[in-house]
């Protein structure tokens, strides 16, 4: 009996009740035709659905014919499910897709070519263009990246190669069609890295995402952008509006809290720790920039979009705040966990 070739790569779609969307996002998936579907697999992590999402990812993978499983986790919260799905790839790469993008013609092909051609890129962003039926309101150009519809942020590009591949030492590389390679970061989790989970009630808060970057960066590995890797996000309208965009500055500001102490320590034996590395002063710090945030229009005339920016910020930065505040003691021990943790034997930056 022939041994199954193993896929160089796992899609990987983490998907709570995405029974509405999940379909078109495998069949963009299986119009990957310039590539063998044996170099790639579909892992959908069902998490905690309560409508029949399972059952129509496993008859959808069946009828089109793409080598693919469903798992499913019954704890909710993305976080969980995104552990299950990258301790369960095959894949040395891992690529995440949402059950609400949709891959473009070639995004397997190029995604393999980058990590093919730098050895030492740990992870690539691809380029993201809204997918709606709706007006856009007035307002989104100025932050279509907190929806994951821009591309990603690289800090000083250092190499642009003919095929207009870019890399970095470092950049800010959203979850949604990003891909990166999953044994560093299951190396980080086995060393006892532990992401910064939402503790809140009823919260599931995950800035994973922002963590693989920052672990990545930590062990050593550079970043890269193709432009020709690129996926449409299809975004509902009732998340086009002021409320539900202010709900998503909150979650982005309660998650930046897991990046923000690889900027503020660094790797330490000592036990002795900063009094700066302690939740009593990152609220301080916070409360600091929220009130700079505030009072900034009363030293500046803001036009529309720099008050509009400004309220984001502000807004972002309450989320942290909140978070900070409801999580304590839990923050001071991630600070420290990421200075000091066992993990940091991994840690060169």
């Amino acid at each position: 009996m022939s041994e199954t070739k193993k896929p160089a790569i796992t899609l990987l779609t983490c998907t709570h009740n995405g029974s509405r969307t999940l379909q078109r996002a495998l069949e963009a998936i299986a119009k990957q035709t310039d590539i063998s579907k044996e170099s790639f697999e579909v892992l959908i992590v069902d998490n905690a659905s309560i409508d029949n999402t399972f059952d129509i990812a496993i008859k959808t993978i069946q009828e089109l014919g793409i080598k693919g499983r469903v798992i499913q986790e019954n704890r909710p919260g993305k976080l969980y499910a995104f552990i299950t799905g990258i301790s369960k790839a095959q894949g040395d790469l891992v690529s995440i897709i949402d059950d609400d993008n949709l891959i473009e013609p070639g995004f397997i092909k190029y995604t393999l070519d980058v990590f093919l051609r730098y050895p030492q890129v740990g992870i690539v962003g691809s380029k993201n263009r809204v997918l709606t039926e709706h007006p856009l309101p007035s307002w989104f150009n100025w932050t279509c990246n907190s929806y994951a519809c821009s591309q990603p942020w690289l800090e000083q590009p250092h190499h642009q190669d003919q095929e207009g591949i870019i890399t970095s030492d470092f950049g800010i590389v959203s979850g949604a069609g990003s891909t990166f390679r999953v044994k560093p970061i299951l190396d980080c989790l086995e060393g006892g890295y532990q992401f910064f989970e939402d503790t809140r009630p009823g919260k599931t808060i995950a800035g994973e995402d922002l963590e693989i970057c920052y672990l990545l960066n930590s062990c050593g590995y550079s970043f890269a952008y193709d432009p020709r890797i690129q996926i449409r996000h299809a975004i509902k309208e009732e998340r086009l509006n002021l409320d539900s965009f202010k709900a998503l500055c909150n979650r982005i500001g309660s998650a930046s809290l897991a990046i923000d102490p690889f900027m503020f320590t660094h790797k330490t034996t000592s036990k002795q720790f900063s009094w700066k590395w302690t939740w009593q002063w990152q609220l301080i710090s916070k409360v600091k920039r929220y009130y700079q945030l505030s009072s900034a229009p009363l030293f500046k005339n803001f036009d529309e979009k720099e008050k509009f920016l400004n309220w984001r910020e502000k807004t972002i930065c309450l989320g942290a705040i909140q978070r900070i505040l409801a999580e304590r003691e839990n923050y001071t021990q991630y600070i420290h966990q990421v200075a000091a943790g066992s993990w940091t034997e991994l840690r060169v930056r």
